[in-house]
C-alpha cells in the first residue's frame, strides 16, 4: 500500500506485507503462488500522536471507498481528513492485493474532499493491465473514462458521482466485474476520524454472532481459554418500547458463567467488564476474516485487554488451523512485548518531526540485526519512535 499527502504523512509512504527472501523465519507468514513470502501480521509502534493510527487509515478508507462510497449523499463531501500540510495537492493512494481466488489487483485513487480526480483499476495477467481509468477533466467539468473488461455501460460510467467510486457504483448495477471486491473481507475498528469506542461496533458484533454459528462458537472457545469465568454466550432478539411509545426489536447478548461447584448465572453484555466487552467486539471483527481470508485493521490491539492476551490473538493468524486462508492483521500497539513475537520485517515504527510523520520498517534500520532483541533495542531508544518527555515540565 502507498499513500501521500494524508493527514500527517506528507511524502509518499509505503507499507509492505512482503518479507525479504533471506529474512529468518519467525512464523506469521505464508507463501504466495509465486513463492513471495507474505507476513500475516504487521505491527506499528510509535509515540502518542506520532501518526500510528494515520498509518492504518488508508487501508480501511480504500476498501470502504471501493465497496461503500455509494452510500454517501449526492452532495456530501468525501470523508477525507483536511490536507493541512499541503492543501494545494490531493491525497493519493495505491493498494495491491489478492482476492479470494488468488487474482492480483491494483487500485489507484487521487482525490480531494470535493471530488475524485483519478481512479483506476488494474488486474495482473503477465503484467498489470487496466480494467478502467477515470480522470476528472477540468475543462469539460466531466469525467473521461476508459473501460476494458468492465461491464458497466460507458454512459453510466461517465456520469458516476464526483464523490463515489466507479467500483461502488458498478456494485449497484450488479456488475460481475466487482465480484473481486464483493467477496473480499476487510474489517477494521478505525475510520477516517480515528478509532471510535468499541460500542460503535456492538450492533455489527451482535448481528455477526447471531447469524454465524461457527463464528460464535470460536469466539466462545477463545473467551473460555482466557479464563474469564465464561462458559458461553447467546444473542437474543428482544422487543423494547422507545421514547415515542413504539415497539422495536433489538439484539442483546447474554453471557453464561459457570463456577466449579456447578452453579451458573447469566449477565447481560452491559454489566460485563470493559475487557470482556472489548474482546467480544474485537473477536467479531477478527474471526470472520480468519475463517475466509482477508484483512483486519485494528488500532490499539490491546485496548482494555491484558497484554499477555495479545500473543494468543496473534497466534490465531499464525496457525494453519485457525488461519487456513492466510488472513492478515495490520495493527498498532503500545505493548512492547509484541516485539518478542514478531521480526523486524514485520514491524513498522512511526515518528513525527515538525508535525510531519514518517514510517519505516524494522529491516530498514541500519545496524539492526535479525538476531538482535527487537524489544530491548526499541525500549533502549536504539530504533527511535519513542516518546520524548521533557524533564522541565
Amino acid at each position: 500500500m502507498k499513500f501521500k499527502n494524508f493527514q500527517s504523512f506528507l511524502e509518499e509512504t509505503e507499507v509492505l506485507f512482503e518479507l525479504p527472501k533471506g529474512a529468518p523465519a519467525r512464523g506469521y507468514e505464508r507463501r504466495a503462488e509465486d513463492d513471495t513470502r507474505l507476513t500475516t501480521v504487521l505491527a506499528a509502534f510509535g509515540a502518542n500522536a506520532s501518526g500510528k493510527t494515520a498509518l492504518l487509515k488508508p487501508a480501511a478508507f480504500l476498501f470502504w471507498f471501493m465497496k461503500g462510497s455509494f452510500s454517501l449523499d449526492v452532495d456530501a463531501d468525501i470523508p477525507l481528513p483536511a490536507r493541512l500540510l499541503n492543501p494545494e495537492d490531493p491525497s493519493e493512494f495505491e493498494v495491491i492485493f489478492d482476492d479470494l481466488d488468488g487474482e492480483t489487483w491494483k487500485y489507484e485513487l487521487k482525490l480531494t474532499e470535493k471530488r475524485v480526480l483519478w481512479e483506476a483499476l488494474y488486474k495482473k495477467f503477465t503484467r498489470f493491465s487496466y480494467i478502467f481509468k477515470r480522470r476528472w477533466n477540468a475543462e469539460s467539468e466531466s469525467y473521461d473514462v476508459q473501460l476494458q473488461q468492465f461491464d458497466l455501460a460507458p454512459q453510466v460510467a461517465r456520469r458516476v458521482r464526483h464523490n463515489v467510486s466507479l467500483i461502488a457504483t458498478a456494485r449497484q448495477h450488479e456488475s460481475k466485474s466487482t465480484e473481486f471486491i464483493d467477496t473480499y473481507i476487510a474489517h477494521y475498528n478505525v475510520d477516517i476520524d480515528g478509532r471510535p469506542h468499541y460500542l460503535s461496533n456492538l450492533d455489527y458484533a451482535n448481528e455477526a454472532f447471531q447469524a454465524f454459528e461457527k463464528v460464535r462458537e470460536q469466539a466462545a472457545k477463545i473467551l473460555r481459554s482466557w479464563d474469564l469465568g465464561l462458559d458461553s454466550f447467546e444473542v437474543r432478539k428482544e422487543n423494547f418500547v422507545d421514547s415515542t411509545g413504539k415497539t422495536k426489536t433489538q439484539l442483546r447478548t447474554y453471557f453464561q458463567h459457570k463456577r466449579k461447584d456447578g452453579q451458573d448465572f447469566t449477565l447481560p453484555y452491559e454489566v460485563e467488564s470493559n475487557g470482556t466487552q472489548s474482546a467480544y467486539v474485537l473477536l467479531a471483527l477478527l474471526i470472520p476474516v480468519l475463517q475466509v481470508g482477508g484483512l483486519a485493521v485494528i488500532d490499539e490491539m490491546e485496548s482494555d485487554l491484558h497484554p499477555h492476551l495479545l500473543e494468543s490473538l496473534l497466534r490465531l493468524f499464525d496457525s494453519e488451523e485457525t488461519n487456513p486462508f492466510g488472513a492478515q492483521l495490520f495493527f498498532t500497539s503500545h505493548t512492547t512485548k509484541v516485539l518478542d513475537y514478531v521480526s523486524k520485517a514485520q514491524t513498522y515504527f512511526v515518528e513525527k518531526t515538525d508535525c510531519v510523520s514518517t514510517a519505516f520498517r524494522g529491516d530498514q534500520v541500519q545496524g539492526l540485526r535479525s538476531d538482535d532483541n527487537l524489544r530491548a533495542k526499541y525500549e533502549a531508544g536504539a530504533i527511535g519512535a519513542l516518546p520524548e518527555v521533557r524533564s522541565d515540565v
